[in-house]
C-alpha cells in the first residue's frame, strides 16, 4: 500500500516538473496586471485540489511524524512556500481533530506550532507574540485559501522563475490572484532570500476569513479549521470539557464561554493569591527588624514573576486561549511580570542597604554603608532600565526606537533635573572624599552642629541651638568644611588681666600659681595612696599634659590700665563635655588662688 502511494506521488511530482519546464516562465504578478478580477470565485484559482493531491495524506504523515519534526518549512520560492504551508497546516489540522492523542502527537503539535513562524514576515510583531500570531494567521489563511482556491502548481513560480522575473524588473513578490495575499522575498535578516507571506497578508487574512466565512469550501481537507483551532481545547482537555453544558461551548469573540470563565477565574485567583501572600508576610513580620521585613517581602515580587510564567502556560496550553484575547492576556501578564521585576530589583536593593546599615557603626563603617546605599541605588536604576528596555522589546517595541527615545528622554530629564543631578554628584563626592560622617560635629560656613544624615540630595545638620538645617549637597561640596570632631585635642586660649600697679614679684607669683594649677601633681603630693594591685587614679590635669603639648603661661602684654597673662593648653582626647567640666574647675581654682595671694581682691 505504501509503495503504491509512493509511486503515485513520485509520478505526480515528475509530471509537475515536466509541465513546469514546458510552461512559459511564470513571472511575479503585478497588482495592475490582475486588477478588475474578483478574487472569489475565480477560474484561475482552481488548483488547490491538485496541490493537496501532491502532498502526503494524513495517514502517511502520521506514519512519519518523527521525520516531520526534523523537516523544516521550505520557503525557497513561492511554490515551495505554498506547498510547505499546505502540508504543515494540513498536518496541524489533522492532529487537532483526531480522536486519539499521544505524547508523540503533543511533541509534533508543539513543533508545528513553532514551525508556522517560518511562513510569515514577523519582524513587526512582538517576539512574545510571534508564535501565536503565526499560528492564528496560518489558520485564517488556510480557511481563506480553501474557499478561494489556488492557481495550478505550474502557475506558481519556483525559485529560478522568481529570480528571472526579478532580473527583468518585476517586484520580488507574488500575489495570489486578485487578492491582498502576497508572498514577498526577504532581503535582510535571518530569513534573507526566503519567500514569506507579507505582514499585510498576516493582517488581512483574518478580515478576509470573516468576509468569506459563509462561502462554500473548494476543498474539505481542512473543513472547520477555525473551530478546531480556536473553539476546541487541546485533546488533553477535551475529555472533561465535553461534559460541559452546550451553552458553555458557544463562541464569544473567538473563545468559548467556558474559556472566558476559566480565564477570568485564573486571573482573579492569581490576584487573590498575591494579596494573601502580601498580607501573611506583613502580619508575620509586623514586629521584625527592617532587614527581616524587607527580606520577607522580597518573596512577593518573586512569586508574582513566577506566577506570571505559570499563568502563561495555563492560558496557552490548558485553557488554550487564542487570537486577540490571547495577545491582550500576554500583554497583561508581561506588564505584571515587568512591574514585579522592577519591584524585585528595587526590593533586593533595599535588602542590601538594610544589611549594610545593620553591619554599620560609627566612623568609617557609617560612611561605607552610605556609599553602599548610593551604589546599590544607582545599580538598581541601571538594572531596572535594562529590564524595561528588554521587556518593551519583547512586547513589540523596536529596540532602536526605544534607545533613541530613551536618549531624547534622558536629555530632557537631565536638562529639567540638572539641579537634582548636581546634588546627587555632590553627594557622591562627599561619600568618596569623606570630609565628615554621620554623628560628627562640623562647621559649614555659618553653620555649626552635628551631622544627622547624608542623603542623595541634601545633608541634614543639627545646630547647637537644636534647629535642623538641610543643605543641598551641591552647596556642601563647595563649602569650606571644618570637622570639629577630627581635631586631636581642644585648644584653649585664656587671657587673664592683672592690675596695672601689680608688683613684679606678684606677676611672677601669678605665673607660678598658673603652672601649679595646670600641672600634674606627683602621687606623693596628691595625698592618694593606691592600694596594692589597683590602678592609680588619673590626675585631672593629665588630659592637658601630653608630651609635646604642655600648658604654656606667658606675660603677654602691657596694655593701658592692665597687664595681661596668656594661658594656652590642649585638652586631649577632644571630649567636649569632659573639657567643659575641666575648664570650669580650672576657672574656680584660678580665682581662689589669685584671691588667696592678693592678686585679685575680694569684692564686697
Amino acid at each position: 500500500m505504501l509503495g503504491t502511494r509512493l509511486r503515485r506521488e513520485m509520478l505526480g511530482l515528475w509530471l509537475a516538473l515536466v509541465l513546469a519546464a514546458l510552461a512559459p516562465a511564470a513571472v511575479a504578478q503585478e497588482p495592475e496586471a490582475i486588477s478588475g478580477e474578483a478574487f472569489y470565485p475565480s477560474a484561475r484559482l482552481d488548483g488547490i485540489q491538485d496541490l493537496l493531491a501532491q502532498l502526503v495524506d494524513s495517514e502517511a504523515a502520521a506514519a512519519h511524524a518523527l521525520d516531520g519534526l526534523l523537516e523544516p518549512a521550505n520557503t525557497n520560492s513561492p511554490r515551495d512556500t505554498i506547498l510547505s504551508f499546505l502540508r504543515l497546516t494540513q498536518r496541524y489540522y489533522d492532529l487537532l481533530v483526531q480522536d486519539s492523542y499521544t505524547a508523540a502527537d503533543t511533541a509534533e503539535l508543539d513543533h508545528l506550532y513553532d514551525e508556522m513562524e517560518w511562513f510569515f514576515d514577523l519582524r513587526r510583531v512582538a517576539p512574545s507574540l510571534r508564535s501565536d500570531r503565526a499560528v492564528n494567521g496560518a489558520v485564517y489563511l488556510r480557511e481563506v485559501l480553501d474557499r478561494i482556491g489556488l492557481p495550478p502548481l505550474d502557475k506558481i513560480p519556483n525559485r529560478k522563475q522568481m529570480l528571472a522575473s526579478i532580473k527583468e524588473g518585476y517586484p520580488p513578490s507574488w500575489q495570489i490572484g486578485d487578492t491582498p495575499l502576497v508572498i514577498t522575498r526577504i532581503d535582510e535578516g535571518p530569513n534573507a532570500g526566503k519567500y514569506l507571506f507579507s505582514p499585510e497578508t498576516l493582517t488581512e487574512a483574518e478580515e478576509l476569513y470573516w468576509q468569506l466565512e459563509s462561502f462554500p469550501y473548494r476543498t474539505t481537507a481542512a473543513q472547520g479549521f477555525y473551530q478546531a483551532s480556536f473553539l476546541t481545547p487541546r485533546p488533553t482537555l477535551q475529555a472533561w470539557t465535553d461534559e460541559f453544558p452546550q451553552w458553555l461551548h458557544h463562541g464569544v469573540y473567538g473563545q468559548t464561554i467556558w474559556q472566558w470563565i476559566a480565564l477570568v477565574l485564573v486571573f482573579v485567583l492569581a490576584g487573590l493569591s498575591i494579596w494573601l501572600l502580601l498580607s501573611a508576610l506583613g502580619w508575620l513580620t509586623r514586629n521584625a527588624s527592617a532587614l527581616l521585613r524587607s527580606s520577607a517581602l522580597l518573596m512577593v515580587p518573586l512569586y508574582t514573576v513566577l506566577l506570571s510564567l505559570f499563568l502563561y502556560d495555563i492560558i496557552t496550553d490548558k485553557i488554550f486561549i487564542t487570537g486577540r484575547v490571547f495577545q491582550v492576556s500576554v500583554y497583561i501578564l508581561a506588564l505584571v511580570a515587568l512591574l514585579a521585576g522592577i519591584l524585585l530589583i528595587f526590593s533586593f536593593g533595599t535588602v542590601l542597604i538594610d544589611l549594610a546599615k545593620s553591619m554599620g557603626g560609627a566612623g568609617r563603617r557609617v560612611i561605607n554603608a552610605q556609599l553602599i546605599t548610593l551604589g546599590v541605588r544607582v545599580l538598581s536604576i541601571i538594572a531596572i532600565i535594562a529590564l524595561v528596555l528588554q521587556g518593551m522589546q519583547l512586547i513589540g517595541f523596536s529596540l532602536t526606537a526605544i534607545v533613541a527615545g530613551a536618549g531624547v528622554t534622558g536629555l530632557a530629564i537631565a536638562l529639567a533635573a540638572q539641579n537634582t543631578l548636581r546634588n546627587v554628584f555632590g553627594s557622591l563626592m562627599l561619600l568618596l572624599d569623606k570630609p565628615f560622617s554621620v554623628g560628627q560635629r562640623v562647621k559649614l560656613n555659618n553653620y555649626e552642629g552635628t551631622v544627622e544624615e547624608i542623603g542623595m540630595r541634601s545633608t541634614r545638620l543639627r545646630l547647637m541651638s537644636g534647629h535642623l538645617v538641610t543643605i543641598p549637597n551641591e552647596s556642601v561640596a563647595g563649602m569650606d568644611i571644618e570637622n570639629v570632631d577630627q581635631r586631636p585635642s581642644i585648644r584653649r586660649n585664656m587671657t587673664l588681666p592683672l592690675p596695672f600697679d601689680l608688683p613684679q614679684d606678684k606677676i611672677r607669683r601669678a605665673k607660678s600659681i598658673l603652672h601649679e594649677i595646670l600641672s600634674v601633681a606627683p602621687p606623693a603630693l596628691s595625698g592618694e595612696v593606691p592600694q596594692a594591685g589597683s590602678t592609680p587614679p588619673q590626675d585631672p590635669n593629665a588630659p592637658i599634659n601630653r608630651p609635646g603639648h604642655l600648658p604654656q603661661v606667658v606675660f603677654d602684654d602691657i596694655a593701658a590700665g592692665s597687664l595681661t597673662l596668656k594661658v594656652t593648653y590642649w585638652y586631649s582626647p577632644p571630649d567636649y563635655p569632659a573639657y567643659l567640666k575641666h575648664r570650669e574647675r580650672i576657672n574656680h581654682e584660678i580665682i581662689r588662688r589669685f584671691r588667696a595671694e592678693g592678686i585679685y581682691k575680694e569684692v564686697g
